[in-house]
């Protein structure tokens, strides 16, 4: 013998069928489905705004850096000049300047006719050193224009002809010569 006991009550025993539980289900799941979906499209959607923003913001920031970079100084060229400054500074200093001063004041003595080829020793700073100068001249009268000059500027003393030649060039004849002379300098 089988015995069978109900124990629900009789209000849950009339329920509808399974289609429509089935068919409540499947729109609730569809609506969830479709609602997550749009959900994330527009989330993607907003991801990528924000992203090109961030994008924008990165390319004005490297900009930024750029103009930035652009306004420093160029710290290499100027240490650069820097450098030369300070070597041509220390090169004006003596034996720089005597020799300035000694090609300045031979400058001013050298008549128009007079041409200076060579002059030793090449150390202008020993003082009251006796210097050669060679040259050539147009004539005689040139070369002792020449150092009547020298003797006059009171910066060379004992200038004294130490030897002189005649040579033919094409239309005439030129005076070769050698001077001593001591160079005083100036003190400042």
């Amino acid at each position: 013998m089988k015995f069978q006991f109900d124990l629900l009550p009789q209000e849950y025993k009339s329920l509808p069928r399974d289609n429509l539980g089935i068919a409540l289900a499947m729109i609730v799941l569809l609506a969830s489905v479709s609602a997550i979906g749009s959900l994330n499209f527009q989330n993607k959607s907003k991801m990528l705004a924000k992203q090109k923003e961030i994008d924008a913001a990165k390319g004005k920031l490297s900009q930024l850096y750029q103009d930035a970079a652009a306004l420093q100084p160029p710290l290499d060229r100027i240490e650069n000049l820097r450098r030369s400054i300070e070597f041509i500074n220390s090169n004006l200093e003596a034996p720089g300047t005597a020799c300035v001063d000694f090609l300045s004041s031979l400058e001013k003595t050298v008549p128009e006719k007079v041409f200076i080829k060579d002059v030793n020793p090449k150390d202008f700073t020993l003082k009251n050193a006796p210097f050669t100068i060679d040259g050539e001249a147009a004539t005689i009268y040139d070369v002792l224009d020449f150092i009547s000059r020298l003797q006059k500027s009171g910066r060379f003393a004992n200038v004294f002809l130490k030897s002189n030649a005649t040579r033919s060039v094409e239309g005439g004849l030129v005076t070769q010569f050698s001077l001593t002379c001591n160079y005083q300098i100036p003190t400042p």
